[in-house]
């Protein structure tokens, strides 16, 4: 499927620190990691037959439930609905009959890692511990999605290296056996799930620890650390934490609203539901975390956190220290912003049309052309961008950057207060304007090409000038006159017009002096 973006810029950082097994997890999705030393991520595609796609520590490879030449351990995933990670391994719901799979990052150990009692049994949702999973029982695309819940032990031999899976006695708790549930998150030694009734109910042998008794309130979404679970209250949208208690830096800033959840092994990462924009709080490296994109879904690994961004579906990955190389490529794929599910999509909700990834045959991103992706409606826009369109049923809110802003309605928010810099700043945008068509004279390239990598035009010339190569960007199938140099002027003014820092840009009598200066010089053929 071919590749529709703007930019990529993959964040590229690693924390400096070391642990010991699997630390966070993180709700189900559309995109999950697994934890340790064989860590991994996987996503579901953006293809419509919701495969999978997987990529390690390491390594740039990309793997695919329809691809022949991906790593052993990675191939041959069925598609699927949804994702959780474990220690090492990674479970979902399988797209078509809703069943349980598992499997892990090594091959010899195998990918069917669900105990034979429960290889037919239909679930609802699914949740992956250190060395548990638990599941609630029921169709994955039923209306009523809630059950009692199964779980089974995850056995590892062999240094850790092949893993196997029975049913569970030590996750067994007799009175959780008579709850229903309606979702459910496993983490080290504990599992707890959102009664259909209300409230939170936690079992499994390191449950006690968490302190979570007698708790009432619902919550839209839960994920747990190595000794610590959040969730997102579902009235306010603000987080709230158990377990940990000594430790205050796991803790949210207060008054922000939360649409999903996932945890590493000293954080937490949340996106939040005004503009999508992900915060992080804990042992994090806040400067790594993007600030100028919004996403659909995240999940974390140990130290590292990958996410699906709301305006091209590309994948992006930051980590908890920004001064050092990054250790996970992502593959340069698009991927489902949601899950795939039946019914109405909820007030503060859009279905997502498949239409804007301007694929002629892509009518849905779900196997059943029945189902949805509901995604929740932003209703700001981070630092840089205007509101210009509000979120309707079929699309999520409309965010235009700054530098387009032309109407006294995105001045405020843009921070044009006076006459004077709304002027300057139109000038600017002209300049800018410039620079993009000399390039595109030049080159012979469209401003925005997705034939060619990077695919749009600033960000493939810019580096290209700034090296001193401006030659490698004149299109090569057009005869060249006897004198280059002014063409060579004409590249080092588009230059200096598409600058990123507007204030590097020069003003626009300066530019039509220099364009002046070229004409009298004269093209010589």
């Amino acid at each position: 499927m071919r590749i529709l973006i703007t930019s990529f810029l993959l964040f590229s950082v690693l924390l400096l620190l070391s642990s010991n097994g699997a630390s966070g997890f993180g709700s189900m999705g559309p995109i999950s990691a697994s934890f340790g030393q064989n860590s991994f991520f996987c996503a579901i595609d953006a293809s419509g037959k919701q495969d999978v796609l997987c990529w390690a520590k390491n390594t740039s490879s990309l793997s695919s439930s329809s691809s022949t030449t991906s790593a052993a351990y990675f191939s041959n995933i069925p598609p699927m609905a949804a994702l959780s990670g474990g220690e090492g391994f990674l479970c979902g719901i399988l797209a078509n009959t809703s069943q349980a799979f598992c499997w892990s990052s090594n091959s010899s150990s195998g990918i069917d890692l669900v105990p034979s009692v429960f290889k037919t049994t239909a679930y609802s949702h699914i949740a992956a511990g250190k060395n548990h999973v638990c599941a609630i029982r029921g169709s994955y695309y039923s209306d009523h999605d809630s059950g009692i819940v199964d779980c089974w032990d995850i056995l590892r031999s062999g240094n850790n290296n092949t893993l196997s899976s029975v049913q569970s006695t030590m996750f067994y708790d007799e009175y959780v056996s008579t709850l229903v549930l309606k979702y459910v998150v496993s983490g080290e030694g504990f599992s707890c799930g959102g009664v259909r009734d209300g409230g939170v109910v936690c079992w499994g042998p390191n449950s006690g620890s968490l302190g979570v008794s007698n708790v009432t309130e619902n919550f839209t979404v839960l994920a747990s650390a190595k000794e610590s679970l959040c969730g997102t209250l579902d009235l306010s949208g603000e987080v709230k934490c158990w377990g940990s208690k000594d430790d205050s830096s796991l803790v949210p800033r207060v008054g922000i609203r939360f649409v999903s959840l996932a945890a590493g092994a000293n954080h937490f990462c949340g996106i939040r539901e005004d503009n999508h924009g992900v915060e992080c709080w804990g042992s994090f490296n806040f400067s790594s975390v993007p600030k100028n994109s919004g996403f659909m879904a995240i999940a974390s690994s140990d130290f590292t956190t990958c996410g699906i961004r709301e305006n091209d579906l590309v994948l992006d990955c930051w980590f908890a220290n920004s001064s050092l190389p990054a250790d996970y490529d992502p593959p340069l794929e698009l991927c489902s912003p949601g899950l795939c599910t039946p019914g109405p999509c909820n007030v503060g909700e859009f279905a997502f049309n498949a239409s804007m990834l301007n694929e002629p045959d892509l009518t849905s991103l779900c196997v059943r052309k029945d189902l949805k992706i509901c995604s929740p409606c932003g209703t700001n826009c981070s630092g840089g961008f205007f509101l210009s369109s509000p979120c309707t049923d079929n699309a999520d809110r409309v965010c235009t950057a700054c530098s387009l802003c032309q109407s006294s309605s995105c001045w405020d928010v843009c921070g044009l207060q006076s006459s004077t810099e709304r002027h300057w700043h139109q000038f600017r945008r002209l300049v800018l304007i410039v620079g993009c068509s000399a390039a595109e004279i030049l080159s012979g390239r469209k401003t925005y090409d997705r034939e060619y990598t990077p695919p749009g035009i600033v960000e493939w010339a810019l580096p290209l000038i700034k090296q001193g190569k401006a030659a490698a960007i004149i299109d090569r199938y057009v005869a060249l006159p006897r004198n280059v140099e002014p063409l060579l002027k004409l590249a080092d003014i588009a230059e200096l017009c598409i600058r990123e820092n507007p204030s590097e840009r020069p003003t626009m009598s300066e530019v039509a002096t220099w364009l002046e200066q070229i004409v009298k010089e004269g093209l010589i053929l």
